[in-house]
């Protein structure tokens, strides 16, 4: 019997999903090894893939139906070491968002992603199929949301903070919400927002959303790295200037060119049509895939498991490409598959993992 599962296991594997995965990274590791910012980092990333591949793998030989009983331990474990990078967390660029032990960092708030849509599918799958939320039913996955954002927030790490905040919205509204509650919940949030501009924002976040605002007023300090990954990207038109070729690149003037702006450089080099349009393409595969998975899995935890790391995927990739082009506020926002980061690549994967083992369990009964 086991033989016969594992075969149909086989048979369902999704590669229409896991070759654009491969084909990002593989982009991304080309793109590191022209962008500056890090030597070798491409090295460090292809150690960080051999890692987060066979974590992949690992997460796809487990029946996800076990995931509903782990994920109030591994929640649970999350959040403990969210509060414990506060405590002891080393400041790196003015935020207590690493833990590092002999030399080695991890980012706790990449698992907490992973986390709550384990929570959020445990919830969905208890929940009263065709019923949508009211005021008391949406309290605890608000909070599942919420408290891991809020202590992203302490650290403080504005871009992560949002990341949790988008794709758990996004998963409430799918997971069914009650008309008067979104409408109510939407003016809480247009109301709160003085509030979190005195009390909540650093001077610093405050800065980069004034920047977003006028980034050609502070054009060689707050206003820096949006206007140069803007000339980056123009500057490439439609063909690029060539690999290794781009100035903006090459002359250093473009910052953090293998994390946040790694696309920049990308669409420096190779240009809309060469570079930029292929990418999008590769990510509205992996976007296209994620729902499609989701609206074949045979139950509603299958279902929330795939929709939750789909759009935890779809967030990183929106956020991050309008952050990019000026049409977000720079908060420190990774492209997924590409850009350089190992707790961000090992989550990605995990994610990737996590829908491919809902797809190929669709049809095992």
């Amino acid at each position: 019997m086991s033989i016969t599962i594992d075969r149909r296991l086989l048979k369902n594997f999704e590669l229409a999903l896991f070759i654009p995965v491969l084909a990002l990274f593989l982009l991304g590791i080309l793109n590191l090894l022209s962008a500056g910012g890090l030597s070798g980092a491409w090295k460090y990333q292809l150690a960080w893939f051999l890692v987060a591949a066979t974590a992949m793998v690992v997460i796809m030989t487990i029946d996800y139906h076990r995931l509903q009983f782990l994920a109030l331990i591994f929640y649970a474990v999350c959040i403990g070491l969210l509060v414990l990078v506060l405590m002891v967390g080393p400041v790196i660029h003015n935020s207590r968002a690493w833990l590092v032990f002999h030399g080695f960092q991890f980012q706790p708030s990449e698992p907490a992603k992973l986390a709550v849509v384990m929570m959020l599918a445990r919830i969905y799958q208890k929940r009263e199929q065709n019923k949508s939320m009211g005021l008391i039913s949406i309290i605890y996955p608000l909070l599942v949301i919420l408290i891991p954002a809020g202590l992203v927030a302490l650290e403080p790490d504005m871009g992560t903070t949002l990341i949790f905040l988008l794709f758990g919205a996004l998963a409430i509204l799918f997971m069914g919400v009650r008309r008067i509650l979104i409408i109510l919940m939407l003016l809480a949030v247009i109301a709160s927002v003085p509030l979190a501009w005195k009390y909540a924002l650093k001077p610093h976040q405050k800065a980069r959303i004034v920047t977003f605002l006028n980034p050609e007023k502070d054009p060689l300090g707050a206003g820096y790295n949006l206007l140069q990954s803007k000339v980056a990207i123009g500057s490439g038109r439609f063909l690029g200037k060539g690999w290794k070729q781009g100035t903006q690149n090459m002359l250093r003037y473009l910052p953090e060119q293998h994390t946040d702006f790694s696309f920049s450089v990308w669409a420096e080099e190779w240009g809309f049509f060469l570079g930029v349009l292929p990418a999008l393409i590769l990510f509205m595969l992996i976007i296209s895939r994620g729902i499609s998975i989701t609206a074949q899995a045979k139950d509603r935890l299958g279902v929330m498991l795939a929709m939750g790391a789909t759009l935890v995927i779809f967030s990183h990739f929106l956020v991050n490409l309008a952050m990019i082009s000026g049409w977000f506020p720079v908060i420190g926002v990774p492209l997924p598959f590409f850009s350089y980061g190992g707790s961000h690549l090992l989550l990605m994967f995990l994610l990737v993992g996590l829908v491919l083992n809902v797809g190929m369990r669709r049809y095992v009964f």
